[in-house]
Order: C-alpha cells, then sequence, then structure tokens
C-alpha cells in the first residue's frame, strides 16, 4: 500500500471502525428479529418489513467490514480502499440503527475516520499546492504566452466569437478584405478596388473584391478617407477590427460560399409581415457587429508586450517621477489643499488659496468661479527650494484629496451598489425626493463614483434645485400677489392629483384621499368658481356632458411658486380665501349646470329650452316640492354618482339620443359553437364590449378577401388578440358591435344604454403602428368629428317606461325520500352531463 496522507486515518483506524459499525448493525439486526417475534397480529406486517429493511442493512455492514480486512492485507490496492469500506459500513450502520428505531449512535465513529492535521502537515500541504499552481502556471503561461487574467480575456472573446462570427453572415472572402484593410494599403481609384505594394503609392497593386468592400463599407466595417491625389482609402474601423479578431479566433462561423451567407442572412431577417423584396435588401446587407460586443471584447496582452511596455514606460516616466539627475536641483511641489466648488459641488484643488482651473460642468462658463483662472495670473504658485546633497530638504507633502465616499452628496440622492464585473464595480443612483416616501432608482450606471456624483449634482440642479434656491426678488413679489388660504391651495392640488368635476348640486372632488378607496368630498362654489375667474382653473368639457376642472399653466406655476415659498418660510397660507381679480374673459361670471347655464359653444340638449325674457306673470303659488327630488337630494354622491344619470347629466358633447336602431344577429350552430370553445376571461371581454354578435358594415372588400389580408398582412401581435374571440377582436369599430350582455341575459330592464340614457361614442381616433406594435403616430378617423355610436341591436325600448322585470324561476321541490333502499345496479357508462347553463348562455343558445 502507498504511504497515508496527511489528514488520512491510518488502515488500523479503518479496519477498527469497520468492525465496530458491522457490531451496532448486528445489535440492532437482533433487536428487530425480536420485535418481530413478539409481534401481535394487527402489528405483524410492519414489524416484518422493519426486520427485513434492518437485515439487508446489517448484511452490507459486515460485508464491508471483511472487505476492508482483505484490502488492508493486499499491498496493491490504496491507501484510501480501507477508508472507503470503514466509510461504508458506517452508513450502514447507522441506516439499520434507524430503520430499527433505536439510537443512531453509529454516526459517531464517523469523527474517527477524519483526522486533524498538525500545522506542519497543514504548511506541508499549503506548500504542496502553492507548488503544484506554479507549475501549472508556467506550464499554460509557456504555451500560451499570457498570465493568468489574460488568458481569460482571450477565453472569453473565443465564446463571443462564437455567437457573434455566426451572425455576420460574412464568407472568408470578407475576412480578407479587412485584413487588407488593417495593413492600411487599400485603395479605391477609377472604381477599382486594389491593395498596394507599399503604403503611399496609391497605384497598382493586387485587386480586391469591390462588392465585399462596398458592402463592408456600408456596414461600418470600413472608413474611406480621400486623399489629395483623388484616391480613396479604406481603413478598419474600431468595430470593423473587432470584427476581425473574432472572425480570427472562430474562422468556423464563416461560410462557405457568397450562396451559403445570403441564405443565412435571409433566413436571419425574413419576416412574415414583410414585402419580398425589402427581404431581399435586407439579405444583401451586412448586419453590424451585435450590440456591446465592442465593449466587451478585450484583446489579451502578451507577457512579451507587457515587458516591452514597462520598460518603455520607466524609461518615459523616469524624470517625471523623481528621476535624480546629477547636477540638476529637483523642485519642491507646491502645497495644495481641496475645496468645495459651488458650481461643481466637487472638491477641487486649490494652490495659494485659489481655486485651480478646472472644467465647468454648468452651461454658462461664468457660474463656474474655478472655469476662469488661468495658471499663470491668477494661479501663484510659492517659489520652489533647491536641494542640497548634504541635507536634502524633504518636499512638502500634497494635503491628501479626500475619499470618493467622503465627497458630499446632492440633498436626497444616495449612491447604491449594483451587480459588478471581474474588472469593474458599477453604481447607481436613487433619489428619495422624486417619488415621496420612495428612493425612484435614475437611469444610468457608472463605473466611477465621480462620474456618477456628476450626474447626481446634475439631476439635482435640473429637478430639485429650483425648489430649494432662494426666492427672487420679482418671485417673492408674485407670491405676495397671490395670498391663497389653505382651502385654495387644497383645490388646486386636487385639480392636479384627483379630479374636480361638477355636477348640478354643486363642484366636488372625487378620489381625493390617497391612503383611502372611493372618498369623495365637496367644494364650496365660490372657492372654485373664484380660482377659476383668476385663471387658475380651466374647464375641460367630457363627451358625456360632465365638467372637469384642471389647472391651467398660471395655476401650475403658482402651486410651485407657493409651495416653495412655504418651504422656505417666506409666506405661509392666508387665514381666509382670498378674493382674487377675475380676468377680463371671465368677468362676467361661471355658468353654472345648477342654474342651467352653459359656455359658449357648450352643446345644448333639445329638451332645454334656452331661458327666454322674463313676463310679468302673477306671483307663483308656493307649493311643496316633489317627493322624488326630496328622495334624490338626500341620497349619498356615490348613489347618484353610479345610479342611472339624470336627463341633464347624460347629455354627451353631440345630441345622441336619438335612438340607432341596428339589425341584430342570429348566431349559427357553428358559431354557437365558437363562442362556447372560448377562453373565460375573452368571453366576458366580449360580452363588455358587445362583439359576441356583431354585425359588418357593408364594405367594397369581400369576406374572404379581408380574411388573406388578416392572415398575411397583420403582424403577429395583432393576430394574437385576434384568435382569442369568437368573431375577432380589432376588426370591429364601435358601430358594429352587437347587443349588450344584460339584454342578451334578458334583463332588458337594466339595458347598458338605458341606464347611461345614451351610446357608447368612441374617441375618433386610432394609433399607427410599426412592424413591432409600437405607436408611431395617432390617426384621426373623422377629421369632420362625426361620432361613430353604440346601441344596443336588442330591440328593447332605450327611454321611457322600463320593460319589467322578468319573474324569477320557481325552484323545484324536493323528491320526497324512497321508501326504501333498492339494491344497487350493475355499473354501467354513466353519461357526460354538461354543466348548468347561465341566464347569458341560455340567451345565446
Amino acid at each position: 500500500m502507498t504511504e497515508t496522507d496527511f489528514g488520512e486515518p491510518t488502515p488500523e483506524t479503518c479496519l477498527r471502525v469497520a468492525r465496530q459499525a458491522a457490531a451496532l448493525a448486528a445489535a440492532a439486526d437482533d433487536m428487530a428479529l425480536s420485535a418481530a417475534c413478539r409481534s401481535t397480529p394487527r402489528t405483524e406486517a410492519h414489524r416484518e418489513e422493519v426486520m427485513h429493511a434492518v437485515h439487508r442493512e446489517a448484511v452490507e455492514a459486515e460485508r464491508l467490514a471483511a472487505q476492508a480486512e482483505q484490502w488492508a492485507a493486499d499491498p496493491s490496492m490504496p491507501d484510501s480502499a480501507p477508508r472507503y469500506c470503514a466509510s461504508g459500513a458506517v452508513d450502514h450502520a447507522v441506516r439499520a440503527q434507524e430503520a430499527a428505531g433505536v439510537e443512531a449512535t453509529a454516526a459517531a465513529l464517523r469523527t474517527a475516520l477524519e483526522r486533524k492535521l498538525t500545522p506542519e502537515e497543514h504548511a506541508e500541504r499549503e506548500s504542496e499546492r502553492r507548488r503544484a499552481e506554479a507549475e501549472q502556471e508556467a506550464e499554460e503561461r509557456a504555451a500560451t504566452g499570457m498570465d493568468a487574467g489574460n488568458r481569460h480575456l482571450a477565453r472569453m472573446n473565443a465564446y463571443l466569437a462564437e455567437s457573434a462570427v455566426p451572425r455576420l453572415g460574412w464568407t472568408a472572402g470578407h475576412v480578407r478584405v479587412l485584413e487588407a484593410a488593417e495593413t492600411g494599403r487599400l485603395y479605391q481609384r477609377d472604381g477599382q478596388i486594389r491593395q498596394a505594394a507599399e503604403h503611399g503609392t496609391w497605384s497598382g497593386g493586387r485587386k480586391v473584391s469591390r462588392e465585399r468592400t462596398q458592402d463592408l463599407h456600408t456596414a461600418g466595417f470600413l472608413a474611406a478617407v480621400d486623399t489629395a491625389d483623388g484616391a480613396r482609402v479604406f481603413t478598419a474601423t474600431p468595430m470593423g477590427q473587432v470584427a476581425l479578431e473574432l472572425a480570427r479566433l472562430y474562422p468556423a462561423g464563416l461560410y462557405d460560399s457568397d450562396k451559403a451567407a445570403y441564405e443565412a442572412r435571409y433566413a436571419r431577417v425574413a419576416k412574415r409581415y414583410k414585402r419580398m423584396d425589402d427581404k431581399k435588401a435586407a439579405a444583401r446587407r451586412l448586419p453590424a457587429l451585435e450590440h456591446g460586443a465592442v465593449g466587451r471584447y478585450r484583446r489579451p496582452v502578451t507577457l512579451v508586450e507587457q515587458e516591452v511596455r514597462a520598460e518603455r514606460e520607466a524609461v518615459e516616466q523616469w524624470g517625471d517621477e523623481g528621476g535624480y539627475c546629477p547636477g540638476v536641483p529637483t523642485p519642491a511641489p507646491a502645497v495644495e489643499d481641496t475645496v468645495r466648488c459651488p458650481c461643481c459641488g466637487l472638491h477641487k484643488v486649490t494652490v495659494a488659496g485659489v481655486l485651480a482651473p478646472h472644467k465647468a460642468t454648468r452651461a454658462a462658463v461664468e457660474d463656474c468661479p474655478g472655469s476662469g483662472l488661468r495658471p499663470g495670473t491668477e494661479t501663484p504658485r510659492p517659489a520652489a527650494e533647491p536641494r542640497t546633497e548634504d541635507a536634502p530638504a524633504a518636499a512638502a507633502e500634497p494635503a491628501p484629496a479626500p475619499a470618493a465616499d467622503e465627497l458630499p452628496w446632492p440633498p436626497g440622492v444616495r449612491l447604491v451598489s449594483l451587480m459588478s464585473t471581474r474588472h469593474r464595480d458599477w453604481w447607481g443612483l436613487e433619489c428619495g425626493r422624486c417619488v415621496p416616501g420612495v428612493s425612484a432608482p435614475l437611469p444610468g450606471k457608472w463605473d466611477d463614483k465621480g462620474d456618477a456624483r456628476i450626474a447626481a449634482y446634475a439631476h439635482y440642479d435640473e429637478v430639485h434645485r429650483p425648489a430649494d434656491d432662494v426666492l427672487t426678488e420679482q418671485e417673492v413679489a408674485e407670491v405676495k400677489r397671490w395670498p391663497l388660504s389653505d382651502a385654495q391651495r387644497q383645490v388646486l392640488s386636487w385639480a392636479e392629483y384627483a379630479e374636480v368635476a361638477e355636477f348640478e348640486d354643486g363642484f366636488w372632488a372625487l378620489d381625493c384621499v390617497p391612503d383611502r378607496w372611493d372618498v369623495n368630498k365637496r367644494i364650496a362654489r365660490s372657492r372654485v368658481t373664484g380660482l377659476w375667474a383668476a385663471g387658475l382653473l380651466n374647464v375641460h368639457l367630457d363627451g358625456s356632458g360632465r365638467r372637469r376642472l384642471v389647472k391651467s399653466p398660471t395655476g401650475h406655476r403658482v402651486a410651485r411658486l407657493l409651495w416653495r415659498a412655504k418651504r422656505q418660510g417666506v409666506a405661509e397660507a392666508a387665514a381666509k380665501d382670498a378674493k382674487l381679480t377675475p380676468l377680463p374673459k371671465r368677468s362676467g361670471g361661471y355658468p353654472l349646470l345648477s342654474e342651467g347655464r352653459y359656455f359658449k359653444g357648450e352643446q345644448r340638449p333639445a329638451d332645454d329650452a334656452a331661458p327666454a325674457e322674463p313676463a310679468a306673470v302673477p306671483a307663483p303659488v308656493e307649493t311643496a316640492p316633489p317627493a322624488a327630488a326630496a328622495v334624490r337630494a338626500e341620497q349619498p354622491l356615490l348613489r347618484r354618482l353610479f345610479a342611472p344619470r339624470a336627463a341633464r347629466e347624460q347629455r354627451p358633447a353631440h345630441d345622441l339620443r336619438t335612438v340607432v336602431r341596428r339589425p341584430q344577429r342570429v348566431l349559427t350552430d357553428e358559431e354557437r359553437e365558437r363562442v362556447r370553445d372560448t377562453a373565460a376571461l375573452n368571453f366576458q371581454g366580449a360580452l363588455i364590449m358587445g362583439i359576441i354578435d356583431p354585425v359588418p358594415n357593408a364594405s367594397p372588400m369581400p369576406e374572404e378577401a379581408g380574411a388573406w389580408v388578416r392572415e398575411h398582412v397583420w403582424p403577429e401581435h395583432l393576430q394574437e388578440i385576434e384568435r382569442k374571440y369568437p368573431h375577432g377582436f380589432h376588426r370591429w369599430s364601435t358601430c358594429e358591435r352587437g347587443t349588450c350582455w344584460n339584454c342578451l341575459s334578458g334583463r332588458c330592464d337594466i339595458c347598458v344604454h338605458r341606464q347611461k340614457g345614451g351610446p357608447d361614442v368612441d374617441r375618433n381616433e386610432d394609433w399607427v403602428t410599426d412592424h413591432r406594435g409600437r405607436n408611431v403616430a395617432r390617426l384621426i378617423l373623422r377629421p369632420g368629428g362625426e361620432p361613430c355610436v353604440w346601441w344596443c341591436r336588442c330591440a328593447c325600448p332605450k327611454d321611457g317606461p322600463a320593460p319589467a322585470r322578468p319573474a324569477a324561476k320557481a325552484k323545484p321541490a324536493p323528491a320526497a325520500p324512497p321508501a326504501a333502499l333498492a339494491p344497487a345496479p350493475a355499473p354501467t357508462a354513466t353519461p357526460v352531463r354538461a354543466p348548468a347553463e347561465s341566464a347569458v348562455q341560455a340567451a345565446l343558445w
């Protein structure tokens, strides 16, 4: 046997442990056998199963113990053989004890197989490991000529080449063109591409493929420079140099012929929605190198190149870094200090108390105190003290620059660490002021903390500095012109972050509490009309006839000024609402809905006649208001918002109250099966949108031609949602929709358009998308603004008295219990019964 390694147990120890493990397993086997002999009929099967399991483990433990003795006596077996047998015997003994239900004492034998190393053994093992690593490093350096870091770069470049080179679609001819451009002797004259015999002589030479050269130049791999004698010299761009190196690393990614390369590029760019000419043109163009490949490729440096660079840098930097020249006094450096620049926010060097010149970070150079200094005049330096041979004077050490983490950061912006790579650390920024209560990440990442700090101050200057800067005299004077109260400021805030709307009973702020759902508050009428008259609020008219109040540009600016003034303690909110001066155009007062008044140009419903001149009539007799009006006034706001709206609230921007009767579609058996197979979520969506039974309008294009266009012309992202609905999704306009879901279920008394008091009106716009589904332009469908409406196609009345609600179905009486249990019949095939259909399904089928 070989000698025992450090940390390995001796053969005697392994044999002893194996015998003890076999003895413990045999004891557990005896206990299991004894328990099986005393078992009762109830526990007989279980105890017999346990006995057999324990017996199998005990037999294996005894076999391994005997095998350990045989291998220990065999000199040809390695030292690890007894330990392998002893470890296996211990494992079987532990499993035998666990199966028998006794304490697993055999597990303590594992510690005997793990001998601790002495300090001398630790040191010798570590020296052996280092010696082996040094030998392996020497072998790899001799084979590759590079150290470990550059070998890693070479492996990463090879891995990058395997994925990048096949995507280029090159042949060996493209590589030869780039190699000719790499020499600097590739030129074009009189329409021919040649490789000159020597640099500078742009005539003659070997011909080079003109098509490949032009393709590489168009793709950005070659750059062209015109010379004085009319020649055009081609050189490799940085992307071309990287692509050439990758092609050399992975020549297997090059194609055998130009035809094979063209077919590979065609297969990559061919899409179903593209025309054939576009596919061919895209396949003829060479693709650029994949995004990020130029930055990921790093050329490895050999050991010889490192030595040459080190010798050159040692010679060049000897004089600059304090190399001693006999007879030449060495000047002592000036005492330097650092101070924070008020413009940049960074610590910059000062010499003799004056800020040293540095690059300005603002657009205006005058804003930066250090940008206009000149070292010759404004930045004086103290005189240098000569050095003596006997007692050389110690140069004044410059003040240590503060570490990157010690420099100040703008308020609210902090540095966060991102996932780092092998060669560089990445940093990001988070701002706690952009979103209240949340540290919002800022876009971008940086591998240098100084660059991250510059970006942080740029964000602070652009977004938050106006709020922190002291108000100017003009801004303070403007703040005093708007002495708004807290209530008026709250209305401006609601107009921006919530919804302020006008109803017949006044003005309301809807859903105005951020941390609670659906909380609405009433606003004083004079407060809203005063802000509107002063130009701080504007009125937007919705299509449903409701008025919505939003902030005007003046309101945005005034609210921002008031917030800054309150933050800086310049001005506080007034105790009472300010009486603001109205604008000349709004001095006539606000036309309230409750008074039946309308804005100029606002559509007046036909049933709401314009107010006529008052005539002399006798004094009316006071009568009690109707009970319905009293009940309506006592209803809560939510009931009035979501219940069927009153006549004035139902008025849209256009007079669309006249019901348009359109034919209703009757589904065929095939269409019913198609609707049945629709997913539940898409089925509910089709019910809500009314496209369960749509009716197409007359079109000059037949249905077969439309189906061909949808299959071969529409992109995949449109076809995907089109297939989810029984009759399609994108093909239906608003006026082609069918019956509402309430009428389909037989509840014509709650028809959707009866409750709304009018039809659904589209927004008269659509979006033009590119081949990826992104919106690129907005399309106005009807320039004249004609509405496209959806009236439920059910024949039920949409106004007037509501139809009677259908009677509820009577539940069947429970069946009487059987008198006696009948004998169970023979099992037969049970027919599959469909689930009970809902009211909507019953109406559909």
